[in-house]
């Protein structure tokens, strides 16, 4: 904070508080979004913002996926009370309560849920708001019905950011004024790039040898990441080439459908699903591609993952992948849904080692210059102290 003196000078007031940002979330489960929030909480500037994080209480207590990360990580978090037939009031006067008392300057919200609510405490408080879109799924059609909600919600926001350049466009579609838009990358850490990896006992583990061609996807078993999709592809570019691997990381509904679908294609013993894993970063640095078959994403940072320890990557055509997944230069390209050329892919990069390796190359350079952490937060950090300033200002 800068203050002026009697003689009109201006100097730093080492008195001063960080200012306080809420976060507010419906978290359900921990995926993409909970990975880019506590990447930012970790890295912002603890003397200039402080963000507790606001949590809806769900049943079966869903939140605590993410909420025992934040613990972990120190971070403050507060509950916000969800129950059936008094949902939104509670909410919002929970929410009031804790703007006033903690005398918060701006609210972040991250999913619908949490647009309408911090709207309305918005309203209440005075408080300048906005929101992070991290990807417009458009089905089923219960979420497009969500969705076209918050797209006349967040309409009434002070900005409205989008984690890639796509999903930003998508979001001027939906109708939000483009001069109340902006893009904030989730940005990785160079840190998730282990060094003195043991690649042959990584493989061994998953029961690979050194000499076989591994893929590797890390995504939830949810519909919209297409894993059929993948595994049919696989199954038809194995025919040819019987020293190709899959390794699926990750836990889901649909985990036991993806099983039995392995099963019926004859390439269970070739797809290794172990499950939740935690040494996600030395495992990526032990395979040979990656793989994102997805059906949307704003920008999924499973990719910055595997491009940052040096992965190539093939990727759906789809939303933000196009920005990091770059034909001839860090991967392969394909249509959603399109098991014959995912299959083609999978055996362009099977059949070339020394293009998997100049791709592998050329992705962590992309990554390290564009989608470094520490470039995400200044931006986050600037935005946050604009938004700050305007309402002030008005």
């Amino acid at each position: 904070m800068i203050m002026t003196n009697r003689q009109g000078k201006t100097e730093k007031n080492r008195d001063s508080k960080p200012v306080t940002v809420l976060q507010i979330r419906n978290s359900v489960a921990y995926g993409g979004v909970e990975t880019t929030m506590l990447g930012w909480l970790d890295n912002i500037n603890k003397e200039k913002f402080s963000c507790p994080v606001a949590l809806f209480l769900n049943k079966a207590d869903s939140q605590e996926a993410f909420a025992g990360p934040l613990r972990k990580h120190g971070h403050e978090i507060l509950d916000i009370p969800w129950a059936p037939g008094r949902n939104v009031r509670a909410a919002v006067r929970r929410l009031v309560e804790i703007v006033r008392d903690r005398d918060v300057k701006l609210i972040h919200c991250h999913d619908w849920r949490s647009d309408f609510i911090g709207l309305l405490v918005a309203r209440k408080t005075g408080l300048p708001v906005m929101t992070t879109i991290y990807v417009w799924f458009r089905r089923p059609w219960l979420t497009w019905v969500k969705e076209k909600i918050d797209s006349y919600v967040i309409r009434k926001f002070d900005l409205v950011t989008a984690v890639c350049n796509a999903t930003r466009e998508q979001t001027v579609e939906m109708g939000v004024r483009r001069d109340r838009t902006d893009v904030l990358i989730s940005g990785i850490s160079p840190d998730l790039d282990p060094q003195d990896v043991d690649v042959k006992a990584v493989r061994e583990r998953f029961g690979f040898t050194m000499d076989q061609t591994c893929f590797v996807y890390a995504a939830r078993f949810y519909l919209e990441k297409a894993h059929d999709t993948l595994i049919k592809a696989f199954a038809a570019a194995r025919k040819d080439r019987p020293g190709l691997k899959l390794l699926l990381l990750g836990t889901g509904p649909l985990e036991d459908d993806i099983r039995h679908l392995a099963r019926q294609l004859g390439v269970s013993d070739h797809v290794v699903m172990p499950g939740f894993v935690e040494d996600v970063p030395a495992i990526l640095k032990s395979m040979d591609v990656m793989v994102h078959a997805s059906l949307a994403e704003g920008i999924a940072l499973a990719i910055y993952e595997g491009m940052i320890t040096g992965l190539p990557v093939i990727g759906s055509d789809v939303d933000g992948t196009p920005e990091v997944v770059i034909p001839g230069r860090t991967g392969w390209l394909v249509p959603v849904r399109d098991e014959e050329a995912l299959a083609k892919a999978i055996g362009d990069a099977a059949d070339n080692p020394e293009l998997r390796r100049k791709y592998g190359i050329q992705a962590k350079e992309l990554i390290m210059n564009n989608y470094s952490i520490s470039r995400a937060v200044s931006k986050l950090e600037a935005t946050y102290s604009s938004l700050i300033q305007r309402s002030t200002e008005s």
